[in-house]
């Protein structure tokens, strides 16, 4: 699964838990959505391929294995 196949899926829960006033886990998931989003710039940054960024990218291969 893509990125950003899994951040669509992500956002149509949401708009799910929101329409049934399930304001608890549209928070989770937004923060989900938020923390994905914002891995996906940092990989995108110049020097993503550094041992710093290697967290970034297991984690990145840990969340599409979900």
């Amino acid at each position: 699964m893509s990125p950003e196949t899994h951040l669509s899926e992500l956002e149509e829960e949401m708009a799910q838990a929101v329409a049934s006033e399930d304001f608890e886990t549209a928070a989770l998931l937004r923060g989900q959505i938020d923390q994905i989003r914002h891995d996906q710039r940092v990989l995108e940054q110049p020097g993503a391929d550094r041992p710093q960024a290697a967290y970034f990218k297991n984690r990145e291969a840990g969340l599409r294995s979900l």
